[in-house]
């Protein structure tokens, strides 16, 4: 009985060591997470991982990026200022995040500190230009989408009017939001060739070619009949 009590320990305890041992625990990986909800656009849960995450990595430019991307969409001003201004002033100068964030800012009226300020100089860039006192033109129109009969006009929706660069226009940025009932109207706006877009950061409803006369006023109504997925005059994103 004795030699048995023992074999049956001895079973045991072989039998113990040869467990696998527990799976270790997956630490939350909350950078991944917050990319997955930015890329289902789910801009509040995105915002709130996108905080914690820049705490986490302070000086990554895609999280900062991202973060000023989510502000825009949640009316979110001043952290969008914010965020883009950081992208701004510690990404390459040509990367994609530096000109979008450089354009959101321009568009938004926004002080950009010029390079010779980043660099250490003494000059401080200005206000960006108002070119609402420049002009004689205006560009207006509606926006609307086909979600059902009738369709439904856009409120709230920021529409961009952006300078073509190389051109006379290329310093001008205009932003306005549509009305209830989803107009919008820039006044006042020099003669010249534009970009009319909805976004200025990430890919937008609309991106058309406008060309303004001298003291006329440019009707162009954005409807899903010259959306981006019919029509693009700006297949470069430029």
């Amino acid at each position: 009985m004795r030699r048995f009590i023992v074999l049956v320990c001895l079973a045991a305890a072989l039998g113990a060591c040869g467990s696998p041992a527990p799976a270790p625990t997956t630490e939350y990986d909350v950078v991944a997470e917050a990319m997955k909800a930015f890329d289902k656009s789910d801009w509040v849960l995105a915002a709130r991982l996108l905080r914690e995450a820049v705490v986490k990595q302070p000086d990554d430019v895609r999280l900062h990026y991202s973060l000023g991307v989510c502000a825009t969409h949640l009316e979110l001003r001043d952290e969008a200022i914010r965020e883009f201004q950081w992208v701004v002033a510690h990404a390459p100068a040509n990367s994609p995040e530096a000109v979008a964030a450089r354009n959101w800012l321009a568009a938004a009226g926004v002080r950009i500190a010029s390079a010779s300020t980043e660099s250490g100089g003494s000059g401080n860039a200005g206000p960006a230009a108002d070119p609402d006192r420049l002009g004689k033109s205006a560009v207006r129109g509606q926006v609307s989408w086909n979600e059902g009969e009738p369709p439904v006009k856009l409120t709230r929706l920021q529409i961009f009017l952006k300078g073509i660069k190389g051109t006379p226009t290329n310093d001008v940025h205009l932003v306005r939001r549509t009305d209830e009932e989803g107009r919008f109207e820039f006044k006042n706006v020099p003669a010249g060739t534009y970009k009319l877009t909805n976004r200025i950061a990430g890919e937008p409803l609309w991106r058309l070619k406008v060309d303004v006369a001298d003291g006329q006023t440019a009707s162009v109504d954005l409807t899903p009949q010259n959306s981006l997925r019919v029509r693009d005059d700006f297949p470069d994103g430029q």
